[in-house]
C-alpha cells in the first residue's frame, strides 16, 4: 500500500525527531561512540628493540613481533663493523647479546653474521644488518627510530646515507649531538632528536631537532611542556607498564618507547586521545 505524501511527510518527521531525542541522551551517543573507533592522534607506540620479552632483541624476529603486536615505530641502535657494515646492535660489544665475543668495531661483518643473538626468548637469531631492517620497512607506514651510538665520523656519515637512501621513514637519534650534526650533514632530510638520560644530556645548540627523547625520570610535566613549546616533539623513554604509560600520555609526551609494544599498544587504542597534536602514526 503507498501512503499519501502528507502521511509519508508525518511519518518522517515523527522518524526525525525520535533520531533527536536519542542523540541528546547519554546511553545512546556513548554506544554510537563506541561502535565507531576513534582517530587516535597519539601517542605512538615505539617498540624498543623490537618486542624484546618476546624474541631476542635487535632481531628480525622481534621487530615482526613488534610489528604483529601494532607498534607504530621501530626503535633499534646502530653499530659498525671493522669493515664499515652497520649491523643492529645496543651494546659495543657481542659479548652479552650472542654466543660470541669481541667489540663489534673489531670483529668483520661476516664473523658478526656467524653470531646468533642468545638474549632473550625464543631461538638465537641472527644479528641484522642495518640495511637488512630498512629493506623490511621501505614502502610502508612504520617509522623508524635509529639510534646511531657512539662510533667513527666516517661510520655515521655511511648510517646516515643508507638510511637517507633507503625509502624508509627514519629518525635519527643520539646522545651525541655531535654525531647529529655529522648525520644532519649528510641526510639533511632526516629528522633528528637528541637523547637525554640522568647520566648524559649534552647541549643541542644550534641543531634543527625534530624532538627530544627523555628518559622517563626527566620527562616532568614542566619539561615536556617546554620542550612542546620550543617545537620539539617529546618521545619518553622506557615505560613497560600502564602506569608509566598513563602518566606520560597525561603529561602530552608524543611517543612511548617500551619492551611492551602489544600491551601498550592495546592500552592506548583504549584510552585514545583524540586533540593531540603529533600527527599521524608512523611518520
Amino acid at each position: 500500500m503507498t501512503a499519501s505524501p502528507r502521511a509519508a511527510k508525518t511519518a518522517v518527521l515523527a522518524a526525525l525527531a525520535v533520531l533527536a531525542a536519542g542523540c541528546a541522551s547519554g546511553p545512546a551517543l556513548r554506544a554510537h561512540s563506541e561502535a565507531v573507533p576513534p582517530l587516535c592522534a597519539g601517542p605512538v607506540v615505539a617498540g624498543h628493540r623490537g618486542s624484546p620479552f618476546n624474541a631476542p632483541e635487535n632481531t628480525m624476529a622481534s621487530f615482526e613481533t613488534a610489528l604483529d603486536q601494532g607498534a607504530d615505530w621501530l626503535e633499534t641502535d646502530v653499530q659498525t663493523t671493522r669493515d664499515g657494515v652497520p649491523v643492529l646492535m645496543h651494546d659495543a660489544t657481542v659479548d652479552r647479546t650472542t654466543n660470541g665475543k669481541g667489540a663489534v668495531a673489531d670483529l668483520t661483518a661476516a664473523q658478526v653474521a656467524d653470531l646468533r643473538v642468545t638474549i632473550g626468548p625464543g631461538p638465537a637469531e641472527p644479528v641484522p644488518t642495518l640495511e637488512q631492517l630498512l629493506r623490511r620497512i621501505a614502502g610502508s607506514s612504520v617509522t623508524l627510530l635509529m639510534e646511531i651510538k657512539w662510533q667513527r665520523a666516517e661510520d655515521v656519515a655511511r648510517i646516515a646515507r643508507i638510511a637517507a637512501g633507503s625509502g624508509a621513514h627514519v629518525i635519527l637519534y643520539s646522545f651525541s649531538a655531535e654525531h647529529l650534526r655529522q648525520a644532519h650533514a649528510v641526510a639533511p632530510a632526516l629528522p633528528v632528536v637528541l637523547i637525554q638520560g640522568a647520566a648524559i644530556a649534552e647541549d643541542p645548540g644550534d641543531l634543527p631537532l625534530r624532538g627530544i627523547a627523555l628518559d622517563s625520570s626527566l620527562a616532568s610535566s614542566a619539561r615536556i611542556a617546554a620542550e612542546r613549546r620550543a617545537g620539539r616533539q617529546v618521545y619518553v623513554w622506557t615505560l613497560d607498564d600502564e602506569e608509566s604509560w598513563q602518566l606520560m600520555a597525561a603529561r602530552d609526551a608524543d611517543g612511548l618507547i617500551t619492551d611492551t609494544p602489544g600491551p601498550a599498544r592495546r592500552w592506548v587504542d583504549a584510552n585514545c586521545r583524540t586533540a593531540h597534536g603529533s600527527g599521524p602514526r608512523g611518520h
